[in-house]
């Protein structure tokens, strides 16, 4: 199996355990950002997951930004962090224009799940993607995992085309 096909099996098991952890939970900020941590091997603590929680139905039901993608968002910017880290590019605090330049690797990428997500759905906002805010329809719940499984696929597509293949080879 070539690192493309590997890459691609790897995506599928990723978005296989969002859908599983939101058939479990039904909350969208929890699901995929689980996933992707775990895909990623990123720090998950309570303090994390509970972010990720909060972020559900657009900021805890209040309709703004979606769930899956402020944890595609999410995900992204700690894999970058880690990654500058290990590279020791990771800046210390400094005034602002020098630690916004010094993360513009995150701002780049985050930047980038945002446009493909917009690109795709039409709106970053839980109240356009789900006006009623309807947790239990299977329509809606059909409609949630896909934005789920796109925004892990987003946040993991991105990340492979700054990183490579390697970003899930140890993990998956």
């Amino acid at each position: 199996m070539g690192e493309a096909e590997g890459f691609e099996e790897a995506l599928r098991r990723v978005k296989d355990r969002a859908s599983q952890l939101l058939a479990e939970t039904w909350n969208c900020g929890y699901s995929p950002y689980r996933a992707l941590a775990e895909a990623l091997d990123l720090e998950r603590g309570p303090e994390a997951e509970g972010a990720a929680i909060a972020f559900a139905g657009g900021v805890s039901g209040n309709g703004y930004i979606c769930g899956a993608l402020w944890a595609a968002i999410a995900a992204v910017g700690a894999y970058a962090r880690k990654r500058m880290a290990a590279e020791g590019r990771a800046p210390g605090p400094g005034s602002g224009p020098q630690f916004i330049q010094a993360n513009s690797e995150i701002h780049e990428l985050a930047s980038e799940v945002y446009r493909r997500f917009l690109e795709m759905f039409g709106s970053p906002n839980c109240r356009d993607l789900n006006p009623k805010f309807d947790l239990v329809s299977p329509e809606q719940q059909r409609k949630c995992r896909a934005i789920v499984r796109k925004s892990v696929e987003i946040a993991l597509r991105v990340l492979r085309e700054r990183y490579g293949d390697e970003i899930l080879s140890k993990r998956n």
